[in-house]
């Protein structure tokens, strides 16, 4: 069950909740489709990670130095957006639960409680990443079916609280940002995929079919509740409509999903690069090695909140870095699939799909010398670990007859 939770609790974190809300704002009931488009890449992508029974050496190369892209870019993620969620999860604590408590000190205690879980035995470290991410998905499932206002329970509700017809499509929107801002939401399906076994497709698949079902009511009732416009231009598009929708303790059960979607978000990530890490360095029983790996991922994320890099231009050309490789992955993985022939259509169009999401991230680089720095070094470290991979793509010896055998012959 871990390898289905993974990637969900990684698609209920801050971030996917922002692309979500500001979605629906731009593009109205029509970023439904573009969740559904998203969802059926993400499963070709994800059925194309696993160990190839067939193919040709450039569809395996393919393929090998895709997965190292997404794995480098995952490390690289994880410590530039576990700062900034942790960042934005401080303020979050602050404002809504307890303005007497710093927020960057919130943001070390919640780092130090994500450290921790990753510090614990497989049974019970999984048993807190299933709760954590239970608490959030039920949260923010909550708010949003409140946010439709059901029939029969409008006593719950502020009286201010507006009746509108969610757009199909709102005059003025934007819907190539909005189908971008799908495929931000999706992004992290193949967590649950684990290429040195052949398995996690069917997890990927239960996962993004469940937060598919979440984001779908979750966008129908920020549509119904706020206006499109103040969804599409808003920072916490998720808090303003749980406002709207609630009142201050719709703000508060939404601050509570984000809080402890953060931690499962960062904790989800954090297992899957050190599980991948010990696997390309040969070691995937070893859980001392894991350990290691956990402390020493955190350690990078406590430097960049203690030096003041939550919010700055260099922070966010690290994330578009590892967002745009991440991206790049996916598509090295689809154009495996096309040249063995694997459904061809869907192939090219996650091809094309993915290389417009990375291009829209590179779109408006703050700063493009730290980003193209950024993307050299995890194109330089996907060469490394694509070896690793190659490997498992390489087709097998035949059978070695027998002496016995071979004197009959």
């Amino acid at each position: 069950m871990l390898d289905l939770f993974l990637p969900l609790a990684f698609m209920l974190s801050p971030g996917a909740l922002v692309a979500v809300g500001n979605g629906s704002g731009m593009s109205g009931l029509l970023f439904s489709l573009f969740l559904l488009l998203a969802a059926l890449c993400a499963l070709v992508t994800a059925n194309g990670m696993g160990t190839p029974e067939s193919g040709g050496s450039t569809s395996n190369a393919l393929r090998a130095y895709g997965l190292g892209v997404i794995n480098a870019a995952r490390i690289l993620a994880l410590i530039a957006l576990g700062t900034l969620w942790l960042a934005e999860a401080g303020y979050s604590f602050n404002e809504l639960f307890a303005s007497w408590y710093p927020n960057l000190a919130f943001s070390f205690t919640l780092l130090a409680l994500v450290a921790g879980a990753s510090l614990l035995a497989p049974v019970p470290r999984g048993i807190v990443l299933y709760v954590v991410t239970l608490i959030a998905l039920t949260s923010v499932a909550y708010v949003a079916v409140m946010a439709t206002r059901p029939h029969g329970l409008e006593g719950l509700f502020p009286t201010m609280f507006p009746q509108k017809t969610p757009p199909f499509f709102p005059t003025g929107g934007d819907p190539l940002k909005g189908c971008y801002l799908a495929f931000i939401a999706l992004l992290g399906f193949d967590l649950a995929s684990r290429p040195e076994v052949g398995k996690g497709a069917q997890r990927a698949l239960m996962a993004v079919l469940l937060a598919l079902c979440l984001f779908v009511v979750y966008l129908w009732g920020s549509l119904r509740a706020a206006d499109p416009f103040d969804l599409a231009g808003s920072t916490v598009p998720h808090i303003l409509m749980s406002g709207i929708a609630l009142g201050d303790n719709g703000r508060q059960i939404m601050g509570a999903a984000v809080l402890f979607g953060t931690f499962a978000s960062i904790l989800a990530l954090l297992i899957a690069t050190a599980r991948q890490l010990a696997f390309l360095v040969r070691k995937p029983d070893d859980k001392l090695f894991r350990r290691q790996m956990h402390i020493l991922l955190c350690i990078p994320i406590a430097g960049l909140l203690a030096f003041g890099w939550a919010g700055e231009p260099r922070l966010e050309a690290l994330i578009n870095a590892s967002l745009i490789c991440w991206f790049t992955g996916y598509a090295l993985i689809n154009s495996s699939l096309l040249l063995r022939g694997y459904l061809p259509p869907l192939t090219v169009l996650g091809m094309l799909l993915y290389a417009f999401a990375a291009w829209m991230t590179f779109d408006k680089p703050d700063d493009v010398t730290l980003l193209a720095y950024s993307a050299g070094i995890i194109t330089a470290t996907a060469m490394i670990f694509s070896f690793a991979y190659a490997k498992l793509s390489a087709p097998a010896a035949p059978p070695q007859k027998d002496a016995a055998k071979q004197e009959q012959d």
